[in-house]
């Protein structure tokens, strides 16, 4: 948390080694998260970019976070995340999966590691945008509730009730899932 600050102090005076710093500490991070969300490399390399370039606006104008510089940054790619979402309704066509990389060279466990991850993947598209950034920044990304609580600006309570929720959304359409062959529905 220290550090934290003392990049921000940086960051509102322009420093470049702070910028620097704070792009290289948080842009894997909000990369991760973001495409755990819209699952496409470009986009979410570009979502990820779009944070920092309002970063560096905000700042020039100077505004931008005065205080938990992280939550801000992750607050800034939660909204793009569902700015996208919108954007994606009106189109007709659905994002190419660019795949999973996988190390096994076990092709059967490959391809049953790749058709889990879809089903994961296909389950936690199916929450409402508020479930799925529990579960990701819960569970993906490791933080806790109090955490999520602050990078979303809600009540602990309403972040405890999203995750019981999102979950329990996600265990019935694997149950469904499975019991229907392990065909995407």
């Amino acid at each position: 948390m220290v550090e934290e600050q003392a990049l921000l102090r940086g960051a509102r005076a322009l420093d470049e080694p702070a910028l620097s710093a704070i792009f290289e500490t948080y842009y894997p991070l909000l990369y991760r998260y973001i495409y755990h969300h819209v699952r496409h490399r470009s986009m979410a390399e570009d979502l990820a970019a779009e944070v920092f370039s309002r970063m560096l606006e905000q700042l020039a104008k100077g505004r931008g976070p005065k205080q938990h510089l992280r939550a801000w940054l992750y607050r800034v790619a939660h909204n793009l995340v569902v700015d996208h979402a919108r954007r994606q309704v009106h189109r007709d066509h659905d994002p190419l999966d660019e795949g999973m990389v996988s190390a096994e060279h076990d092709v059967e466990m490959e391809v049953h590691g790749t058709i889990l991850q879809q089903q994961a993947g296909a389950a936690l598209q199916r929450l409402t945008p508020m479930q799925r950034a529990v579960i990701i920044l819960k569970y993906l990304e490791g933080y806790t509730n109090q955490e999520v609580s602050s990078i979303l600006e809600l009540s602990v309570g309403a972040v405890k009730a999203l995750q019981h929720r999102g979950l329990a959304s996600m265990r019935r359409y694997l149950a469904q899932t499975r019991d229907s062959g392990g065909e995407l529905t």
